[in-house]
């Protein structure tokens, strides 16, 4: 009974959610079309951009409650807001300093590193040298984690930014967490399914090699299907496609799960029953964005 109760639970608010983020997406993608009636055309996709960073910002704060539980002690406010800068570096860098999309990469580095050094005076003024290099290691890693992890996906919505129609606006970002989410699903009921070897059990004893691999087969396929409905690349391109979100989205689950067992949580919060929290909602986005970015980038969309 609980594993039905939970897997009830999983496919109805599931459900639920997707309808919403669909319908975010697809509204976002209108919004953009009609550049938000009042907005430069320069700025399609800020709408996503800015969920993107609360996103990202409510995920650092569940890391970050995971650390102090670990006794350390990093500084909230510059990390978050860190964090969201970060996701929304396409846009700002374009606004002062005329640089928009990959462009501004150029940036990045800078910026990294000017908020590491504002964590470290911060750090110094609070504590001293004490827990410095552990509170500063998991502020960098919340810059790295969340922050490129959703710029990157920021930059994939920007694959439509200056097209004329929803489609081409929000395909790539549809297909891409649509492959993410596939990942999921295959590997949860494949695993439960089928799943007898395990992946690695001294940090997640649930997951199965029958697991990933049915998460792979799931992704490429759903890779293969909205790349020909959406145009957005040919056929052995979305083979790859798939395959590496299928990969690296696996791999960002079992980050997670590393980083929650570390810290002797199940889930990274309470917020949704049978899900956990916004980092267990997002944990495989936040690894498989960079290489689906490439792909696309790859491809010349």
């Amino acid at each position: 009974m609980p594993f039905k109760s939970t897997m009830m639970t999983r496919i109805y608010l599931g459900g639920a959610m997707t309808l919403a983020l669909l319908s975010l997406l697809v509204g976002e993608g209108w919004l953009a079309i009609h550049q938000y009636f009042f907005l430069p055309p320069e700025l399609e996709g800020i709408v996503f951009c800015l969920v993107a960073a609360l996103m990202a910002a409510w995920g650092c704060l569940e890391l970050l409650g995971m650390a102090r539980s670990k006794g350390l002690t990093p500084l909230t406010n510059i990390t978050v807001v860190g964090v969201a800068l970060i996701v929304g570096q396409p846009f700002w860098t374009h606004v002062g300093l005329g640089s928009q999309g990959h462009d501004s990469a150029k940036y990045l580095g800078i910026v990294v590193i000017g908020l590491m050094f504002m964590a470290a005076w911060g750090q110094a003024r609070k504590l001293g040298p004490q827990e410095t290099l552990a509170n500063l290691s998991v502020t960098c890693f919340c810059f790295c984690y969340f922050g490129l992890g959703l710029m990157f996906l920021v930059l994939i919505r920007l694959q439509g930014a200056g097209t004329s129609t929803i489609i081409e606006q929000v395909g790539p970002v549809i297909m891409f967490l649509a492959c993410v989410k596939s990942a999921d699903i295959g590997a949860y009921f494949t695993g439960r399914a089928i799943g007898r070897h395990l992946w690695v059990p001294s940090i997640s004893p649930a997951k199965t090699w029958e697991g990933f691999g049915g998460g792979v087969v799931l992704t490429i396929i759903v890779a293969s299907l909205l790349s020909r409905i959406f145009g957005i690349m040919d056929m052995p391109m979305a083979l790859l496609f798939g395959l590496f979100v299928a990969v690296t989205g696996q791999l960002g689950d079992l980050l997670e799960s590393m980083l929650k067992r570390d810290a002797g949580n199940k889930d990274s919060a309470q917020l949704l029953p049978a899900f956990g929290g916004v980092l267990d909602l997002m944990d495989s986005v936040l690894v498989a964005a960079p290489f689906a970015w490439a792909i696309f980038e790859w491809t010349g969309r």
